[in-house]
């Protein structure tokens, strides 16, 4: 069990020093294609919003279109929790890995991990098995923390880190019911608890835009549905080049 979680693409996919990631923050709100206004989070907020799909690139490429969510979120309250799902691009063990790490660091500083609820979580399905090895290197879930400590500074939620490992696409009926059982030992543990859900997720990779938008739809159009197997079918069918489908 690692203490602490250290920032491993600091630098490259984001910045390293806290004031020009603080400045590369406001930028991605203040971005045409963003929001265009900085968010605010409301302590009072409704507390409707139970899930958020968000990309992890770089966010010279996509933290504009990370911010909208952010955004939105920051509005809706604050949670005591989020949980982070997000692929492995270095790992292909199958499964999930959840981080009990005490805390994740980025240039902003230290987020708790909330082990209780991870552990509750670990216990419950057997999918999961604590691991920090995949999440040592991996960038899917550590370039959502930097949006969360700017939208909520020291009242940011704590954290329960889950990296998704690869998985085979020949056998998409066993993952489609993987991602049942995940998804349903998550509500459990959940509950009636103030936690978001975080899936970490880029859509159409390198394909001309118009190709992108109707690719994006029907995929867009299965998550609306909350319907995980049409969604993975579709993907595969489709041959559309969403990283991170499964989270």
């Amino acid at each position: 069990m690692a203490g602490l979680r250290p920032p491993a693409v600091a630098g490259s996919f984001y910045e390293r020093r806290a004031e020009a990631l603080l400045q590369s923050l406001q930028g991605c709100f203040l971005h045409e294609l963003g929001p265009g206004r900085l968010p605010e989070a409301d302590p009072h907020g409704p507390g409707r919003v139970r899930a958020l799909v968000s990309p992890h690139a770089g966010y010279l490429y996509s933290g504009p279109a990370a911010a909208h969510g952010y955004a939105a979120l920051a509005a809706d309250g604050i949670p005591d929790s989020v949980v982070l799902l997000g692929p492995s691009h270095y790992t292909s063990d199958g499964g999930a890995a959840l981080s009990l790490a005490e805390a994740w660091r980025t240039p902003l500083g230290d987020v708790p991990v909330d082990r209780e609820l991870g552990k509750q979580l670990l216990a419950s399905c057997d999918l999961l098995v604590a691991d920090e090895a995949t999440h040592a290197s991996e960038h899917s879930l550590e370039v959502q923390v930097p949006f969360l400590q700017f939208l909520y500074g020291e009242r940011v939620p704590s954290l329960v880190p889950i990296c998704l490992r690869a998985h085979p696409w020949d056998e998409v009926e066993g993952l489609i019911g993987e991602t049942q059982r995940l998804g349903e030992a998550l509500a459990n543990v959940i509950g009636a608890r103030r936690v978001v859900v975080i899936a970490s997720t880029d859509f159409s990779h390198q394909v001309p835009q118009q190709c992108a938008e109707q690719q994006d739809r029907l995929a867009l159009e299965a998550i609306l549905a909350l319907d995980p197997g049409r969604l993975l079918r579709t993907v595969q069918e489709r041959q559309i080049s969403t990283c991170g489908p499964v989270a």
